[in-house]
């Protein structure tokens, strides 16, 4: 049987993309109605799974391939976990407010104030997923097929409706999961003895 040699970081990152679709699955299919979002107990789980999902990404980051790709792909992706820890603090502090008068004049304030709203709320997953798909690019030459499986989760991702998000996210789990597997092979080959 061959032996999988993924590294540490690698199983790090599909760890925390498997998270953030867990996170995902928690908002749009679980809960799918934003007062039992804001009334989870004892803490807002879903936005927890995608804030730890974001944070263990980050070690791999640094070690995609070196291409022409990746000087865009990584500091787009950089951009966008932080886009994504600013939406889950947002969120945090709106399952925190349990007065709805309050909520509403909290959520209108946000809204209304764009240079908050639009990056973290607006903007803010649709760069964390171009920074995915960017990164995905540098794997292209040795893993086509895992490029593709990336590729079309983002198109699925970008969906109005959200509740496809979590099949979005699975495709780039196994996208990434084929990137990763698929190293040129003087790197994936195993020692006998």
């Amino acid at each position: 049987m061959e032996k999988i040699n993924l590294k540490l970081f690698e199983w790090y990152f599909l760890l925390g993309l498997f998270l953030y679709t867990v996170g995902q699955f928690l908002i749009f299919i679980f809960f799918n109605d934003i007062d039992a979002l804001h009334s989870q107990e004892p803490i807002d789980f879903a936005h927890w799974f995608m804030l730890i999902g974001v944070l263990l990404l980050i070690p791999q980051i640094g070690n995609f391939p070196k291409t022409k790709l990746n000087l865009i792909g990584t500091p787009v992706l950089v951009i966008g976990i932080g886009l994504i820890i600013g939406m889950c603090v947002l969120d945090f502090v709106f399952w925190s407010i349990k007065s709805p008068e309050f909520k509403r004049e909290v959520a209108t304030h946000l809204i209304n104030t764009p240079e908050i709203w639009t990056p973290f709320m607006g903007i803010g997953g649709k760069v964390f997923n171009f920074g995915l798909l960017m990164s995905s690019c540098n794997y292209f030459k040795q893993s086509k097929l895992g490029v593709i499986l990336v590729l079309i989760g983002t198109a699925v991702v970008y969906l109005p409706w959200g509740w496809d998000n979590v099949a979005g996210y699975l495709f780039i789990t196994v996208g990434f999961y084929i990137n990763f597997y698929r190293q040129p092979l003087s790197q994936n080959e195993y020692k006998r003895n």
